[in-house]
């Protein structure tokens, strides 16, 4: 998905934050942007970590998080010159400059790849094909409007938006987060109606953001997005929207170097409206009810699931280190996902603490090191017993839907444990890498169907509905007794 900006090159004056104005050229292209900067004189090249700038046609630019990526100086016709080409993480354009620091975001728009499935809201825009009887009313009153008359054909067409611009909103954490429609039309001629419409996600922050902060929030919410579409979402259009004094602040228009972008390799199908999680057009309540306590618990969970969408951005593509960190996910998630630890008999704490005393005498070696690693962990959830939980609150709503579902998270952990240590493997997962895939799914499953069951999901409605098998938990479902089946099979 194509960035605004992408390509743009243009030569202008830019100052450094020490004060410095040194001539220079903007070039765009996504993780290849530079900011190559002359000067006759000589220069810290490393005073500049926000750059502003002003181009010949008096536009405005503000360049932030710059880093420098080389530079010196050189000679030509006897003269010496001096240079420095640039890398900024964040290129914005706008009559306002802000720097890194500022803390004047209030609002934020943007723009994803799969908005118009996501956000499918099917009535806000429509046509009547029998149209004459709604027709004759709006021609009768545009002819008086115009002083002349409007003839009405045998077959009249009537195309429409309802004009409502708001799909859903929600106040959250966050802010106010919101999807909307934006149309765009040219006035109709001889050759016809042309409407286009824009689906935009906007946040109104509840206090001023700093550009980092305000990024920071733009993943979070593509964090949610990418699990109720099934795949990583593109990002494009972003805006800034700053505190300002007058009425109606113009909003900055943010160039983003490096975006997440989804891997286009491996990448899986478009998503069908019919099979998202969610359903903004038919039930916006649910959907803003689990986006608000989704994001309630997102600084807890933030690490936990970072390392999913890392998982999950493979798509298509299985290898060892994406059901190794699908596992190492659980690890990470704060103490308040699981159970609480089980309590020790007086027995058994009394040979624990004998223990340690016993191996804490011993001289440091790996050997004793890991003994007493394995002594503290007694009474605490194993991995085994973490991924165990989580996924106990999926089968305690849906039932015998995901029969011995606990015997695959066990042997998923156990083909992580052999590829991480090395334990035995009671499969040859070279020789059945579909079984590893299947764990991978199953471990990536039970982490977010988990996250949103807890969130208020109703997923035992989206089970039983029927599906295109366009998402991957679709995919996940439809092949789960085949799977299983074959598991069992290996396992004798």
């Amino acid at each position: 998905m194509r960035q605004n900006y992408e390509g743009f090159k243009k030569a202008g004056s830019f100052t450094l934050t020490n004060g410095i104005e040194l001539q220079g050229e903007l070039c765009l292209q996504g993780a290849a942007t530079t900011l190559d900067l002359y000067s006759s004189s000589s220069f810290d090249r490393h005073a500049g970590a926000d750059i502003f700038g002003m181009f010949y046609d008096r536009s405005k630019v503000s360049l932030i998080n710059c880093v420098t990526m080389s530079g010196g100086s050189a000679t030509r016709g006897g003269e010496a010159y001096h240079f420095s080409s640039i890398f900024p993480h964040f290129v914005i354009f706008g009559d306002q400059r802000i720097s890194s620091s500022c803390r004047i975001i209030r609002e934020l728009s943007f723009t994803v790849d799969d908005a118009a499935t996501l956000f499918y809201d099917f009535d806000a825009f429509g046509s009547v094909f029998d149209a004459k009887p709604h027709v004759e009313h709006i021609v009768e009153a545009e002819a008086k409007k115009l002083g002349r008359d409007i003839e009405i054909g045998k077959y009249p067409h009537l195309f429409y938006f309802t004009g409502k611009y708001e799909i859903f909103g929600v106040d959250t954490v966050l802010g106010k987060i919101s999807a909307t429609h934006s149309p765009s039309y040219t006035l109709p001629d001889s050759e016809g109606i042309h409407v286009d419409n824009t689906i935009r996600i906007n946040i109104a922050f509840y206090f001023e953001k700093t550009v980092d902060e305000a990024i920071g929030s733009v993943l979070d919410i593509l964090r949610f997005l990418e699990v109720i579409a099934g795949r990583p979402q593109n990002i494009s259009d972003l805006r800034f929207f700053p505190v300002s004094a007058q009425d109606h602040p113009k909003p900055l228009d943010v160039y983003w170097c490096m975006p997440p972008q989804r891997e286009r390799d491996n990448e899986s199908r478009k998503p069908n409206s019919f099979d998202l999680l969610l359903q903004v057009a038919s039930n916006s309540d649910e959907f803003s009810n689990v986006l608000k306590r989704w994001m309630e618990r997102h600084d807890e969970w933030r690490n936990a699931r970072a390392r999913f969408s890392t998982a999950f951005a493979y798509q298509d593509s299985y290898n060892v280190d994406r059901i190794v960190g699908a596992a190492n996910m659980f690890d990470i998630l704060p103490s308040c996902a699981y159970p609480e630890p089980v309590t020790l008999s007086s027995d058994l704490a009394e040979a624990q603490n004998n223990a340690r005393k016993a191996f804490r005498t011993l001289p440091p070696s790996p050997e004793r090191d890991s003994v007493l690693g394995a002594l503290g962990r007694i009474g605490k959830a194993t991995l085994k017993r973490k991924v165990r939980s989580r996924a106990k609150l999926i089968t305690d709503v849906v039932g015998d839907r995901f029969p011995d579902l606990e015997l695959v998270v066990d042997q998923a952990i156990d083909c992580r444990n052999y590829y991480v240590h090395g334990s035995d493997a009671k499969i040859d997962y070279s020789m059945h890498s579909a079984q590893v895939q299947f764990f991978t799914d199953t471990l990536e499953f039970v982490f977010a169907a988990s996250d949103l069951v807890e969130s208020g999901w109703d997923i035992t409605t989206w089970i039983t509905q029927g599906s295109t098998l366009s998402h991957p938990f679709a995919r996940y479902c439809f092949n789960y007794s085949p799977m299983l089946s074959t598991l069992k099979k290996l396992l004798e």
